[in-house]
């Protein structure tokens, strides 16, 4: 991941990395939601913002001029403690925001229902980057492009939805490197979201 790309949002780089630039919309929407999400999540967990292991606790202000993590932070404060896998039933909100703050920001352009990447030939280079190191094991450096190719490669946002494949990676990758290990928020909020990836992929075979 460019270190230019490294203000972004966790949730905004997963769902900049799940462009189809051929077709100029995002690959399996509905996963992706999932995946961006759980990116956001991930964004406030590894600041402390968000603590717990059975369901997520806001920590702290819920301004901090990260409107969309901010957001998530939000609605966590102000509902009651609800599990972590209910807070992925619906993501579309998160999915359209991410998309307007790459608008906005300049990185991406739209040609009326068609999303352009004016960068896209180095899009498709991260996202075989991507696949290559999740396929081979071989985990980057940084925390953050960690979760970040975990979340891509499991929504399919690279290719095929690989949740099941993916989460047995996952797991030693985020037992390994967080702080906590399985006791982290971070390692439960990224399980509910690989799991509601896993349902609704399963949801949209059954109901072709």
């Amino acid at each position: 991941m460019p270190a230019s790309n490294r203000a972004e949002p966790i949730g905004v780089t997963v769902c900049r990395l799940s462009l189809d630039p051929v077709r100029g919309r995002l690959r399996h929407p509905m996963q992706v939601g999932i995946a961006i999400r759980a990116g956001m999540f991930a964004e406030l967990t590894l600041a402390g913002r968000i603590i717990g292991r059975n369901w997520p606790q806001a920590v702290g202000e819920s301004r901090t001029g990260n409107p969309l993590p901010d957001a998530v932070h939000r609605a966590v404060a102000n509902r009651h403690p609800t599990n972590w896998r209910r807070w992925y039933g619906h993501v579309h909100a998160d999915r359209n925001a991410a998309v307007d703050y790459l608008v906005a920001s300049g990185r991406w352009q739209r040609n009326g229902k068609r999303i352009v990447d004016p960068q896209a030939a180095e899009t498709v280079l991260e996202q075989q980057e991507i696949l290559r190191s999740v396929n081979a094991g071989e985990p980057p450096d940084d925390l953050r492009e960690m979760m970040v190719r975990l979340l891509v490669t499991a929504a399919g946002g690279a290719g095929r939805p690989a949740p099941v494949r993916t989460w047995k990676v996952a797991k030693v990758w985020l037992t390994q490197r967080l702080p906590e290990g399985p006791n982290h928020a971070a390692y439960h909020g990224m399980r509910a979201g690989f799991r509601a990836i896993r349902r609704a992929a399963t949801f949209r075979l059954f109901s072709r």
